[in-house]
């Protein structure tokens, strides 16, 4: 049976690059503007030794957040792209039936995909390439939209998993971007009940100065 390094190269690599994805490691990155950017990434989780299972990782990844929890190495840090276990919006692609590992009871698998035991590696290929170019790499454009994230971090879709607070985020987004009146208008909002509040308003503002340079 084809093993997943050599079918993500034949069978996904194309199609990420189709769409504008830049392959690197194991891991294929959408950019977007001010050095944002949306990674995608396969993650294997062995479950049956007749049959390949993974699951399609997304998360979308701000420049500035990463300067943030990288701060205290970040000019060595920010040549460095991040993998998708970073970022303030994540989410896994959903396999359809037929080529989901199906465990009923355990919904933290219900994102495996899978090949083997009578799925054809073809068959999953052509199944996760559907998906990717009609929601998943149209979906990463979208949040790589700046305006478009600040508004899913606060509305909160149940589907996605936010990881910053709203206020924060509105913060990351627009800390290099608004003027210093603006941004001390979105400091006020900024969750004082999440860990390091204080130490993150600072540096927002350190890093406005420095790095500041409005739409």
């Amino acid at each position: 049976m084809i093993s997943q390094s050599i079918w993500r190269r034949r069978y996904v690599v194309p199609v990420a690059k189709e769409a504008g994805l830049v392959p690197e490691g194991g891991v294929l990155r959408m950019l977007g503007e001010r050095g944002d950017c949306g990674v995608l990434e396969l993650q294997a989780h062995p479950m049956d030794p007749k049959l390949q299972s993974f699951f399609v990782r997304v998360s979308i990844v701000p420049l500035t957040e990463r300067a943030w929890t990288q701060r205290q190495h970040w000019e060595q840090a920010k040549y460095h792209l991040p993998s998708s276990g970073s970022g303030m919006l994540r989410w896994e692609v959903k396999p359809p039936e037929g080529v989901a590992f199906d465990v009923p009871g355990d919904s933290s698998l219900d994102g495996l995909w899978m090949y083997g035991a009578g799925v054809e590696p073809e068959e999953c290929a052509e199944q996760l390439a559907a998906v990717l170019r009609e929601h998943t790499f149209p979906a990463m454009r979208r949040f790589l939209d700046r305006d478009v994230l600040v508004a899913e971090m606060r509305q909160r879709s149940g589907h996605l998993r936010h990881h910053r607070p709203a206020g924060w985020a509105a913060v990351f987004l627009n800390v290099d971007r608004v003027s210093p009146v603006a941004l001390e208008h979105l400091l006020q909002a900024v969750e004082t009940d999440y860990p390091l509040a204080d130490e993150f308003v600072a540096w927002a503002r350190g890093y406005a100065a420095r790095h500041n340079t409005p739409d």
